[in-house]
């Protein structure tokens, strides 16, 4: 990971004077991109300058990888609808784009769309420009049936699972993420320079409103509408729904798109027009017979570059110390970490705690990474935060009451790790000191449970957290009633009533009335492998037993050796009906066979658009010649 970040950021200059190059740009402008492929910085807005990618910043690895492959995407996808020609690397760069990616994917789409539309050479001869379009719609077609088979291998199962995910910034994240930040916001950052030079003199601002000026000037030359095509589609989308609410709900797959990320087509168009802006006095004075001229532009462009290139130092130089600073904190307590890892590792399993983000957690450190985030790095079991949030049950997570031990038993959080001071309710019993760390343990029932559902609910995803969050504040779960939840129809039970609505469940699940009734028997022993859960249950009234895992259709259950259908209960996790007596029980996780079969459709397709390029042409004249054989013979 770290040797192919330091390469991709290494090659994404390249990446942007390859592609300029392709779009038709002379080497000069080209040059200038590469030149300020890497100078953009923000205030952490997740685009193409060094915090999205760096220590100090997001890590956003698989980003990283989109970001270099979006410019030769978008230029080569630009010459297939510009000439037809192309339809293999296209595939291929777009494919990897999207599984990158998906936003990227999204972002190099809908900017070829756009690109059909930028004037042809057509509008300017006696061709109709309506035939031109005509045909970069057709091949945009093409390129996008081809990306979609290629890469059906992700596409189908994505869109299938969307029932059983929260797409978008999860309720972790502040709502700006999924709805961007509006056009006075966007406008207003633009124009004080920190959309491209936060905390810096705004050299490459200055440099865009040139560069936007000169494309317009020469609007005639197709090649330098298409940064101001990219540039001005981008900006428009990152206003994002406070500026064009309801409006923007009509492009397809934008109500679940997280809108602040689409800076990046922000970027990518400004980045081609600054680098126009710092050719332009270069080409004016290499046109000069006389050297002395090039004093104007390398003192010009020194005075520009000069603070942009001291503050990305300056901001490398930082990043390094405090690495640095960071690997000491880490190495002065890795004695102590490794004996806690190693005691987790040998402890009976169970999800192990060490606060969150939205509480004691973000401020328990060493140096600057939280526990939680090393604990997750060793591979335990965690009830922690999630980078991408898309479970169905991350929504529920910031809704966790610590001092609540029925919370502690819905997630199986049997260890609890926590810093010395730290005041912990009375049932987590300390085990052992780890030099400033302590170790608590959790009396709780495993990964499994015996538990009743007398309510049900049904209805979409948008009702799905309030659901949730009534029934955390609740007392269903002290007395083990967790809800049947059908969410686009899925999970239903049989024999029970007709299920309630799902958006009224927050005033339906209070108003519940709950007894727990006599025992409903024990999971006498428990077994956890990999994707692979097994219990023996011995029941002594009809119950569910509840795995304690995120619920997806994948799983498949045994009961006794017969399989079983399973039903999602709340929140969100595994149930099977099972009758009175003794059972054993397993559950394993497997992967549709889909997939696979897409897989190899897509590795198939791949070479075959390489064949018919080279040999399509080729068709028609076979076909001609055997016609005409055929006529002779006749």
């Amino acid at each position: 990971m770290k040797w192919t970040s330091y390469l991709l950021l290494s090659l994404f200059p390249l990446s942007i004077y390859w592609s300029m190059r392709r779009f038709g740009f002379d080497q000069l402008s080209s040059a200038m991109g590469g030149l300020v492929a890497s100078l953009t910085a923000t205030d952490g807005l997740f685009g193409l300058d060094f915090m999205s990618y760096v220590w100090r910043g997001y890590e956003l690895y698989t980003q990283l990888w989109a970001m270099v492959l979006l410019p030769p995407t978008l230029a080569l996808g630009y010459r297939v609808l510009r000439e037809g020609r192309g339809y293999f690397w296209t595939t291929l760069l777009l494919a990897a784009t999207l599984t990158s990616h998906l936003i990227y994917g999204y972002i190099a789409f809908v900017t070829l769309g756009v690109l059909t539309l930028v004037p042809t050479v057509g509008l300017l001869t006696s061709e109709s420009p309506w035939g031109a379009m005509w045909r970069r719609w057709k091949r945009l077609l093409i390129l996008l049936l081809l990306v979609m088979v290629v890469t059906s291998y992700f596409l189908v199962p994505f869109f299938l699972d969307r029932t059983f995910s929260l797409l978008g910034p999860s309720v972790w994240e502040a709502p700006e993420k999924l709805n961007s930040f509006g056009h006075s916001w966007v406008l207003h950052t633009l124009a004080v320079g920190d959309l491209f030079d936060f905390n810096r003199f705004p050299s490459l601002t200055i440099l865009l409103v040139a560069g936007f000026g000169i494309c317009l000037w020469r609007w005639r030359d197709e090649r330098y509408l298409v940064p101001v095509a990219v540039f001005t589609l981008w900006l428009l989308f990152y206003f994002g729904r406070p500026t064009w609410g309801a409006l923007l709900d009509l492009v397809p797959m934008t109500r679940d798109l997280p809108l602040h990320r689409l800076i990046a087509g922000v970027h990518l168009g400004g980045i081609y027009m600054i680098a126009i802006a710092l050719a332009a006095p270069w080409r004016w004075a290499i046109s000069r017979a006389n050297v002395r001229y090039l004093v104007v532009p390398l003192v010009l462009t020194a005075l520009l570059l000069f603070p942009v290139y001291g503050e990305r130092s300056s901001y490398l130089e930082l990043n390094s110390r405090l690495l640095s600073e960071n690997k000491q904190v880490m190495a002065s307590e890795d004695r102590d970490l490794r004996a806690l890892y190693e005691t987790l590792a040998e402890l009976p399993p169970g999800r192990v705690y060490a606060g969150l983000q939205n509480n004691w957690g973000g401020d328990y450190l060493v140096g600057s990474v939280p526990v939680y985030a090393l604990l997750i790095a060793e591979g335990m079991d965690m009830l922690s935060f999630y980078p991408h949030a898309h479970s169905l049950n991350s929504a529920g997570l910031v809704l966790f009451d610590e001092k609540r031990w029925e919370h502690y038993n819905i997630y199986n959080i049997r260890y609890v790790v926590a810093p010395e001071g730290r005041t912990l309710p009375g049932f987590a019993s300390p085990i052992r000191k780890f030099g400033r760390h302590r170790l608590y343990q959790v009396e709780t029932t495993g990964y499994f449970d015996l538990v009743g559902a007398d309510q049900s609910f049904a209805g979409d995803r948008s009702g799905f957290f309030e659901g949730v969050s009534s029934w955390l504040a609740s007392d269903q779960s002290s007395v083990k009633q967790h809800p049947v939840v059908s969410i686009g129809g899925s999970g239903t039970t049989k024999g029970r009533a007709a299920p309630l609505p799902l958006a009224q469940s927050w005033d339906l699940i209070r108003e519940f009335e709950i007894s727990s009734g006599p025992s409903r028997g024990t999971v006498a022993a428990q077994e956890v492998g990999a994707n692979v859960f097994v219990a023996d249950v011995y029941v002594e009234r009809e119950s569910l037993l509840l795995l304690k895992a995120t619920y997806h259709p994948n799983w498949r259950a045994t009961v006794d050796g017969v399989e079983t259908r399973t039903v999602m209960l709340m929140p969100s996790f595994i149930g099977i009906q099972l009758p009175v007596g003794d059972h054993q029980v397993r559950l394993e996780y497997r992967p549709r066979r889909l997939r696979m079969i897409l897989l190899a459709l897509g590795l198939l397709t791949l070479p075959l658009i390489a064949v018919g390029e080279k040999y399509g042409k080729l068709i028609p004249i076979w076909r001609r010649r055997l016609l005409s054989s055929n006529q002779r013979d006749q």
